[in-house]
C-alpha cells in the first residue's frame, strides 16, 4: 500500500477557481487595467501557472520582464488580504478522504506551487490542518513543481523510510503529472479539479479521481 500523499492544494483540496478569477480582475484595477476576458483567464488558470507567470501570460510579458514580480506581488497582497479565502470552498470528500487515508497508515503533506502564506491559513479555516505532516509552498528558495528538487532535498529527507513507490502525487493539473514523473512516483489526477482534460488524460496518469475521497480506495491498493 502506499504510505505517502503528496496533495496540491488549488484544484485538489480546495476549489479556488473562483477566488483565483476574482483576485485577478482585482490585480488589473488595482494597475487601472482592464481585465482580461474570463475565458481567457480560466485557461491561464487550468494551466497551472504560479502567479508570475499566470501574468507574464496575461501580459505577454518576456521571461525577464519585472513587471511579472510586481503584478504577482499585488495579487498576493489581494489574496492573502482575505479577498481569496472568502471565495474559497473545501471540495467534497476531502475531510472523508484525509481521514480515510491516515487510518490505512499513509500519511500526507501539501504540496503546492501557491504561495505558502496563503496555505496554512486556508487549511487552518477548514480544520484539515492536522491531516498535514508538511505544508509546502512558493516562499524564496523554493523550486516549483514540475522540477522534482522539492522533493529530493525538502520531502524524501523528512521521510527516509518511505520509497518512491510508496508515495503518490495528486493534483489536477499538468503541473502535477509531471512533477509525478519527474520524480517517478504514481500520478493520480484529480478529474474533478481545474486541470485541462485532454492535456492531463494524454499524460496517462495512474489513477483518475472522481472526488477526493476515491484517493484512499487507490492508496490501500497495492504499490
Amino acid at each position: 500500500m502506499f504510505k505517502l500523499a503528496i496533495i496540491d492544494f488549488d484544484g485538489t483540496i480546495c476549489s479556488t477557481h473562483g477566488a483565483v478569477r476574482h483576485v485577478i480582475d482585482l490585480t488589473f484595477a488595482s494597475f487601472d487595467r482592464p481585465a482580461p476576458d474570463a475565458a481567457v483567464v480560466d485557461v491561464a488558470i487550468g494551466s497551472g501557472a504560479v502567479a508570475s507567470d499566470l501574468f507574464g501570460g496575461l501580459l505577454g510579458l518576456e521571461p525577464d520582464d519585472p513587471q511579472r514580480a510586481a503584478w504577482a506581488g499585488r495579487y498576493r497582497e489581494i489574496y492573502n488580504g482575505g479577498e481569496g479565502l472568502a471565495l474559497t470552498e473545501l471540495f467534497p470528500g476531502v475531510r472523508e478522504g484525509l481521514e480515510s487515508l491516515s487510518a490505512a497508515g499513509c500519511r500526507s503533506i501539501v504540496l503546492s506551487n501557491k504561495g505558502e502564506a496563503s496555505l496554512a491559513p486556508a487549511l487552518e479555516h477548514f480544520g484539515i490542518d492536522g491531516h498535514f505532516e508538511m505544508v509546502i509552498g512558493d516562499a524564496p528558495g523554493f523550486v516549483r513543481k514540475p522540477c522534482p528538487d522539492s522533493y529530493h532535498s525538502l520531502i524524501a529527507p523528512r521521510f527516509p523510510d518511505i520509497r518512491p513507490e510508496q508515495t503518490f502525487m495528486l493534483g489536477d493539473t499538468e503541473t502535477d503529472i509531471r512533477f509525478a514523473r519527474n520524480i517517478g512516483v504514481p500520478a493520480f489526477w484529480a478529474r474533478y479539479g481545474f486541470g485541462n482534460a485532454a492535456t492531463c488524460e494524454a499524460l496517462k496518469p495512474e489513477r483518475t479521481l472522481d472526488a477526493f475521497n476515491e484517493a484512499a480506495d487507490f492508496a490501500t491498493a497495492a504499490a
